[in-house]
């Protein structure tokens, strides 16, 4: 096996949703940054996890997220050769927010080279193995394929998503008695939607569950949409897997395994029963199952669903979430919880995304530190975008003042963040 030392200012465990932002905020700053990610690319569930609908840039209002986010996105669209959606003429009516849909392998290609163009090291294939302090530095050994790395940093952010980091080191982590269901991407094309009646599929597919035919969370949302919104969409985000626990290795296995099963089945069924489906194609499968939820930090302060509803007005925020809850789960599918008014913005307090007791050491993602309802509505691509941007900046400035990240100020990050283009908060 070959081993191999680096040395960097902030090192960040996982490129996903949060991480590559991070990375990409850290690096600009101007410190040295190294990324470790056990997949193939940046963006984690965004990407190779196929849930290719950031949410939500905007709200009926304007802007809640924009920053290194918005950049790849519009730089992405360019790409395809797609003009930047106007939001000021949508018409949410169903929702205050809106969906953003990009282009997985334009998106994952940008990312890495903005992230190769700021100077990130980018470790792919590689997992965290152990982290220890030493002095005022951090040891990281990663491993991969035929390779050990260890890692010197001033700074880490936890982007891992399962909270690996804060586990290896002994600190607190909430875990869920009944986690949200995760999920399983795939896309189901060629259907002749003008074939599809609404009530005639309806039936078929409830006769479907009744003689085992179907399991329940095949279809993941039958309380609140009717079955035709799955061939709608061409089964895309419309399977929950329970007990999602991609928190190691069995469990991203045992995911997997359930998530595929589920899909070859409901194709079969597909193609089987539905008027219109015969000559339908499985077009496309996502490499991993996804988890909702799994491990998440208890940090300097945990968000309370009261806090989130209430739009608490933190004095450390350091970045926009949005006003709903998108709460999964086994018995009804999902509850979509919405505030009193659309006027109502949750930010997300510095504190929520400090490690309780540590120091030199960050969180950003679905492993803020909130509680089980909070965090349902916390955990949207944007908002995690978002936290590991100011993330990014927290470190960054704390390796340039040579302090500990949990001792800048929250108005120090917000400023750097907005220098790179977030909104203000």
């Amino acid at each position: 096996m070959k081993c191999i030392s680096e040395t960097v200012d902030v090192v960040i465990a996982g490129g996903g949703t949060a991480g590559h932002i991070a990375a990409l905020q850290a690096a600009r700053a101007g410190v040295k940054t190294a990324v470790i990610e056990a997949g193939t690319m940046l963006g984690g569930t965004t990407t190779s996890g196929g849930v290719n609908m950031p949410n939500h840039f905007f709200s009926t209002h304007g802007p809640v997220v924009q920053g290194i986010a918005w950049e790849l996105y519009t730089k992405s669209k360019k790409i395809e050769g797609l003009p930047i959606p106007d939001y000021r003429k949508r018409r949410p009516v169903e929702t205050p927010g809106y969906y953003s849909y990009i282009n997985i392998p334009i998106y994952a290609a940008i990312a890495e080279e903005e992230a190769v163009k700021a100077g990130v090291n980018l470790h792919y294939h590689e997992f965290v193995a152990d982290v220890k302090a030493v002095g005022n530095q951090w040891e990281v050994t990663s491993l991969g394929r035929g390779i050990k790395r260890l890692t010197r940093a001033r700074e880490i952010i936890d982007c891992t998503g399962d909270s690996d980091v804060l586990r290896i080191l002994g600190l607190g982590v909430l875990h869920s008695k009944v986690p949200q269901p995760g999920t399983y991407q795939y896309k189901i094309e060629n259907i002749e939607h003008e074939q599809i009646w609404e009530k005639e599929v309806q039936a078929l597919y409830e006769e479907a569950v009744q003689n085992g035919t179907l399991k329940k969370g095949d279809f993941a949302y039958p309380n609140m949409l009717p079955f035709k919104n799955y061939l709608d969409h061409g089964g895309h985000n419309g399977t929950h897997i329970y007990d999602a626990d991609t928190s190691d290795a069995d469990g991203q296995t045992r995911a997997n395994l359930e998530g595929r099963a589920r899909m070859l089945r409901m194709f079969k069924f597909v193609t089987s029963s539905i008027p219109g489906c015969e000559r339908a194609v499985l077009k496309t499968m996502y490499p991993h199952a996804l988890a909702r939820e799994t491990y998440r930090a208890v940090g300097e302060y945990i968000v309370t669903k009261q806090d989130f509803m209430q739009a608490t007005d933190f004095e450390d925020k350091v970045c926009n979430a949005f006003n709903y809850i998108d709460l999964h789960s086994k018995e009804k599918g999902c509850d979509v919880y919405f505030h009193e008014s659309r006027d109502m913005l949750p930010t997300v307090p510095f504190r929520a995304l400090i490690p309780k007791g540590s120091s030199r050491i960050t969180v950003a993602g679905r492993i803020v530190s909130a509680e089980r309802v909070a965090f349902a509505g916390i955990r949207a691509q944007c908002t995690c975008m978002a936290m590991g941007q100011a993330m990014g900046a927290a470190a960054a400035l704390a390796v340039k003042k040579g302090v500990s990240s949990r001792d800048i100020s929250a108005g120090d990050i917000v400023a750097l963040t907005v220098e790179h283009g977030a909104v203000p908060v």
